[in-house]
């Protein structure tokens, strides 16, 4: 079941955590080993530090269904948690802030050829060796159907393809956004980006479950450094001419 956590991190500066410090945290707790921490694909995004009454939260995004348990245990009331040279001791658990599960994604939807996302960290993605911040839909999916593939195999598969640019543009409302991360300069996009799909309804039920995981799942490259942080917002459906 696809779920969202958050975890509160009393007495932490969020002013002083790096998105580094959150993600050695993170992957500590998920990543059983070398090989796993290598693994492109990875079952659980999170956001960047930001301020808490308490202190401090961040959210875990959590794809694989046995991950809930683990994080319950890993981030347990009492745990101590390092964050660079900040120090935390957990005094609550885990709380879910949203879950669907992956049938009700595999066959619900909401019917339409017209969606909006919200980038509310910097997107990016991979070519090589380098980012580029440029949201393009066939990389915003295909990011999507790359997380799809963490559903059990009784959920029903996703089947979408992309080389025929399917999904364009009709809206843009954005900046580029340079973060610095593990010595590495990031190019990100940050805004809002709205598409439509003149390809059938077929299509447009892939889609439309692909951008229902999104708030899970994360969009793009380093979503376990707490970019492609992104919300669905409600858009207009597109209208054919008759």
């Amino acid at each position: 079941m696809p779920s969202r956590w958050r975890i509160t991190l009393p007495g932490i500066d969020p002013a002083l955590v790096r998105l580094e410090h959150v993600h050695a945290v993170v992957s500590r707790w998920f990543d059983a080993d070398d090989t796993a921490h290598q693994a492109k694909a990875k079952p659980y995004s999170v956001t960047p530090a930001a301020a808490d009454p308490s202190g401090t939260a961040i959210e875990v995004g959590l794809l694989d269904d046995t991950l809930p348990d683990r994080l319950h245990t890993v981030a347990a009331p009492g745990v101590v948690v390092r964050l660079g040279s900040q120090h935390a001791r957990l005094t609550h658990p885990p709380a879910q802030v949203a879950a669907v599960t992956w049938q009700q994604l595999a066959t619900g939807g909401t019917g339409t050829d017209a969606w909006c996302l919200r980038m509310l960290t910097p997107t990016t993605f991979r070519r090589g060796d380098a980012f580029t911040p440029w949201p393009a839909p066939k990389a915003i999916l295909g990011s999507l159907r790359a997380a799809w593939r963490q559903a059990p195999a009784d959920v029903l598969a996703l089947k979408l393809d992309l080389a025929s640019d399917p999904v364009w543009v009709t809206d843009l409302d954005g900046a580029n956004e340079v973060v610095k991360v593990n010595n590495r300069t990031v190019s990100g996009f940050v805004g809002r980006i709205r598409f439509t799909c003149d390809a059938g309804p077929d299509v447009c039920a892939a889609v439309d479950r692909l951008v229902r995981l999104a708030p899970y799942a994360g969009v793009g490259a380093y979503t376990t450094r707490g970019f492609g942080v992104v919300r669905p917002e409600a858009t207009w459906r597109q209208h054919r001419p008759t």
